[in-house]
């Protein structure tokens, strides 16, 4: 799973970074219902990162549903991974708010369209 990868510098906690790219990679696909996730130690190896805090990401997963674990084989993405759609209403509830904001503030019409397709340019959409 060489596609993970953790920016120490953002401030945002390593655990939620990990949860978010686990979730990234199933929603784009990259990652399919059932297959297997490295396993704690070795994506803590792999990232340079305390085993706990794989762990701590792990669990978290696993009880939002998004991930399951076999006892002795390892963790696996959820077969019934429903949670992208709920995920993509989310993410666009909040870009909703975050556009009102902007526009209740003045920022140009032009910028935020800039903006947009500059983020989905760099994601390769």
């Amino acid at each position: 799973m060489g596609v993970i990868s953790i920016d120490l510098r953002t401030g945002d906690p390593i655990y939620l970074q990990l949860k978010e790219k686990i979730i990234y990679l199933a929603c784009q696909g990259l990652l399919q219902p059932d297959e297997q996730l490295p396993s704690v130690r070795a994506l803590a190896r792999e990232l340079g990162i305390n085993p706990n805090t794989v762990s701590k990401a792990y669990q978290e997963l696993e009880s939002e549903g998004v991930i399951y674990s076999v006892s002795g084989r390892g963790s696996f993405l959820s077969p019934g991974f429903q949670a992208v759609e709920l995920l993509r209403k989310e993410a666009f509830q909040q870009f909703c708010t975050a556009l009102e904001r902007a526009h209740q503030v003045g920022v140009p019409l032009e910028q935020l369209d800039r903006q947009i397709r500059i983020i989905y340019q760099q994601e390769g959409a």
